[in-house]
C-alpha cells in the first residue's frame, strides 16, 4: 500500500491590532481544526506579537486603516488541498488583515517528519523592529 505523500508550508498572518485575546484564539483553533481535518499536523505555533506594518493596511471590512498588526507565524504538514481551505477559512474571518503561505519542503512522509527533533529545524527569527 502506497504511503500517503505530504508537504511542508509556513503560514504567516496578520491579524487586526485591536483584536481581542478571544478572536485571536478563535482564528488559531480554527486553522489547527483546518490543518488537522485534512489528516495535517500543525508541527510549530508562534505568536510574533503587535509589530509595525511596511505600509498601512486597510481593513476591507471596516474602511479602517491600521500601521500595526498582530503576527501569527505557523508551520504544518498536510495534503496539498491543505492550503486552499487554510486560505480560504482566513478570508472568512474579518479580524485577519493579510496572510502569506510558503511550501518549505515536498514529497514528505508524514511520519518520517514528526520523528524529526526540533532542534534539526532551522530557527524562523521575527524581525527585531520597534516593539510596545
Amino acid at each position: 500500500m502506497p504511503v500517503e505523500r505530504q508537504a511542508e508550508y509556513e503560514t504567516i498572518y496578520i491579524l487586526r491590532p485591536d483584536s481581542a485575546d478571544d478572536e485571536r484564539s478563535a482564528a488559531r483553533d480554527r486553522l489547527e481544526g483546518v490543518v488537522e481535518g485534512r489528516n495535517g499536523h500543525v508541527l510549530k505555533f508562534d505568536e510574533w506579537g503587535q509589530r509595525d506594518l511596511a505600509y498601512e493596511i486597510r481593513d476591507s471590512t471596516t474602511g479602517t486603516r491600521y500601521d500595526r498588526g498582530v503576527y501569527h507565524y505557523y508551520r504544518y504538514i498536510g495534503p496539498n488541498d491543505t492550503v486552499a481551505e487554510v486560505e480560504r477559512n482566513l478570508k472568512l474571518l474579518d479580524v485577519v488583515l493579510k496572510f502569506m503561505t510558503i511550501k518549505v519542503d515536498d514529497d514528505l512522509i508524514p511520519e518520517e517528519r514528526l520523528a524529526r527533533p526540533e532542534e534539526e529545524e532551522p530557527e524562523i527569527l521575527p524581525y527585531k523592529g520597534e516593539e510596545e
